[in-house]
């Protein structure tokens, strides 16, 4: 298969497409964020979070912080608005454009927390998957067919043994003078009776690196979701009456919460954070568990780890709409899932 023919893998078309679409809609967020940087709305919400700590008596202004947010929202623009034209030449397989967008990703992921929100977070992680495979061995000009045979130690695909055919008498060496065709049919060799080899595709003998991968992802994801919920649990605990605080405050705004608001008390609130907390710490370790069993290749354990991995996205994505840097780890979560369904994983496994 030539280079120029291989098909594009859907995990490219899912990066270059995340990586356009959520630049255009960062380039629009942060053109409407320009357009109403000096409203009233905006000034009040400034300055209740300058009346805050660690703000509060820093000596930072009001017009100090807005001329902040119009330079990162500037730069976030102008970074997202280039990162849409490379993610379309990436989509047409562009070594460059790969190159240029992992130089930008840390700026625009930083920036677009002044500017960009979570669109420019999502693209940002959309630009690892272009260095992970099969993505990688696309952009290398690696089918994965070739790239099966070379994972599975037979890198020039040659399985095939051919048989060895039973030794024939040469005419000319039979002193028979039987003539006719009794000579003929003893000059035939006898049928072939042995069995005839074919070509097997066997599994890779040494574990493969897309499960490695998955493995080392997994550990820290979960590693970094547990310390956030335990680190949270904590912060409730230490402060509930600012939680509570800020419970009430949206309840003000959303006449639908005011009810329940009023439920609400500071005990609550710390028992609730605390058994969330739990919980989401006790799937983290059973993850763990299932990436330590699937390095010793048990079988049982890819299929609980892809379920994990699954379960992890979707609810990564829902958290992410509120807390943008948990994109971070969602793309942790998709990359799992993806290297648990490659061709020379589940060969490994089922080897």
């Amino acid at each position: 298969m030539s280079e120029t023919k291989l098909p594009r893998p859907g995990q490219a078309t899912l990066a270059g497409w995340l990586i356009v679409l959520g630049s255009l809609l960062t380039v629009v967020t942060a053109w409407d964020q320009i357009s109403g940087l000096r409203s009233l709305d905006t000034r009040e919400r400034v300055e209740e979070v300058l009346a805050e700590p660690p703000l509060a008596g820093s000596g930072i202004g009001l017009d100090n912080i807005l001329d902040l947010m119009h330079v990162m929202a500037l730069v976030t623009g102008a970074m997202a608005a280039a990162a849409v034209i490379l993610g379309w030449h990436v989509l047409q397989r562009n070594k460059q454009a790969r190159l240029a967008l992992t130089v930008i990703a840390a700026p625009l992921f930083f920036a677009g927390m002044f500017g960009g929100g979570f669109w420019s977070t999502l693209s940002a992680v959309a630009v690892v998957l272009l260095w992970m495979s099969p993505t990688r061995d696309w952009f290398d000009g690696v089918s994965p067919t070739k790239r099966e045979a070379l994972d599975s130690g037979d890198p020039d695909e040659e399985s095939y043994v051919a048989p060895t055919p039973p030794a024939s008498t040469s005419p000319t060496d039979s002193t028979d003078s039987t003539s006719g065709p009794a000579r003929l049919s003893q000059q035939q060799p006898p049928p072939w009776t042995g069995a005839i080899a074919q070509a097997t595709k066997a599994a890779p003998k040494r574990r493969p690196g897309a499960v490695t991968a998955a493995a080392v992802l997994t550990w820290i994801g979960s590693g970094l979701t547990a310390l956030m919920m335990l680190a949270s649990a904590v912060t409730a605990t230490a402060n509930p009456d600012l939680i509570l605080e800020q419970v009430r405050k949206q309840a003000e705004s959303d006449p639908n919460m005011r009810e329940m608001a009023e439920l609400y008390t500071t005990d609550i609130i710390v028992a609730s954070v605390w058994v969330m907390a739990v919980l989401v710490a006790l799937v983290c370790v059973a993850a763990a568990v299932f990436a330590a069993f699937a390095i010793r290749r048990h079988s049982w354990a890819r299929v609980a780890l892809m379920i994990s991995a699954g379960v992890s996205a979707l609810s990564l994505l829902l958290f992410a709409l509120a807390f943008p840097p948990a994109v971070v780890l969602f793309g942790a979560a998709v990359a799992t899932f993806s290297f648990l369904l490659r061709p020379e994983v589940a060969a490994w496994f089922r080897g």
